[in-house]
């Protein structure tokens, strides 16, 4: 039996290894689990049952508050963490806190633009869709017989397992709906002083008469709105997955759910707000399976032109297997 680490540090982690978490449990394997207090973090691993100790917070949009963070808790994973034989992560500290212990360390990754380079020399192995830009991964560091690609998107390893609850539409005032999500304006990937386009989307899709599920990233987000009939926003965290399914469209300005979206048939619109996007976006965009733009008018148009597909889950269903049995070798070859 092996003890496998899960480190959580944003939202999208939770979906993204909940079946893995299941698969590795369903075979013997011990789990333990820590998450980072961000935002829904915490809130849905409690939600999923999954069992964790906090280890630190997220440090703000400032530079050197992010660094202090991020310090302080690299420092507290190392000197607390139970013996563990495997990491499991999508972040920085994990995989140097494996490396010190001498412990093998598992990087899933989809993001060729950000700072890789700060776990490259401690990954011992790094997942990636096959869309990622191999070269840009490698020019951070990564050894290219570190760097394992399988087919799909990281959404898929977790829709593949999705089964939509069918209560879900009695938690919300109106059956057909729209879905806006801010963006992630403290981001280190946004440029400073940022403004949102939300204010104006929503006026206009209130003018076009849609029902829109509001689903603020932080407290400051709500300002971005006034309460109206045709407005809800949910007051605990929901399914990010029920709402993609349920959700005629889909818009936000964060690459997970847009990805999410798309994938599972509902159309998808990006307002992202960064200057670069990731090669599995572009991948995504340029073959109109998301819709990107910030010019509040070419999005109203697009929604007007668009319909909503059936999910077929059978793709995503062989990415996960893929990747349930990369794991798998590393683990038992380990």
């Amino acid at each position: 039996m092996k003890t496998i680490w899960f480190d959580f540090t944003n939202p999208p982690h939770v979906n993204l290894y909940l079946p893995l978490l299941r698969h590795l449990e369903s075979n013997n394997n011990k789990v333990i689990c820590t998450a980072r207090d961000f935002v829904e973090t915490m809130s849905l691993l409690s939600q999923n049952n999954i069992s964790f100790e906090k280890f630190g917070v997220h440090g703000g949009k400032s530079k050197v508050g992010k660094i202090l963070a991020f310090a302080e808790r690299d420092l507290k994973l190392f000197f607390r963490m139970p013996k563990f034989d495997v990491s499991i992560s999508s972040n920085y500290e994990a995989p140097q806190v494996s490396w010190l212990r001498g412990r093998t360390s598992i990087v899933f990754d989809d993001n060729d633009i950000s700072p890789n380079w700060l776990y490259a020399k401690f990954a011992n192995y790094v997942i990636c869709p096959e869309a990622i830009n191999k070269n840009a991964m490698i020019g951070m560091g990564i050894k290219p017989n570190k760097l394992i690609t399988y087919s799909g998107y990281k959404e898929d390893i977790y829709i593949a397992s999705f089964q939509p609850d069918s209560t879900f539409l009695e938690k919300l005032p109106f059956q057909k709906f729209v879905t806006v999500r801010p963006e992630n304006l403290f981001a280190s990937y946004v440029t400073k002083g940022s403004k949102s386009i939300v204010p104006e989307l929503i006026e206009k899709l209130t003018k076009q008469g849609h029902n829109i599920l509001y689903v603020p990233r932080y407290e400051t987000d709500r300002l971005y709105v006034q309460k109206q009939d045709n407005i809800y926003i949910p007051e605990k965290p929901l399914s990010g997955l029920d709402i993609c399914y349920y959700s005629d469209v889909v818009l936000t300005g964060a690459g997970t759910f847009s990805r999410e979206a798309s994938l599972m048939g509902t159309p998808a619109v990006s307002f992202y707000a960064g200057n670069d996007f990731l090669s599995v976006d572009k991948k995504l965009f340029s073959e109109n399976k998301v819709f990107f733009s910030r010019r509040v008018d070419e999005i109203i148009e697009f929604i007007s032109k668009t319909q909503k597909d059936s999910p077929d889950l059978s793709r995503s269903i062989k990415v996960q297997k893929e990747v349930f049995g990369i794991v798998d070798n590393i683990i038992n070859f380990k």
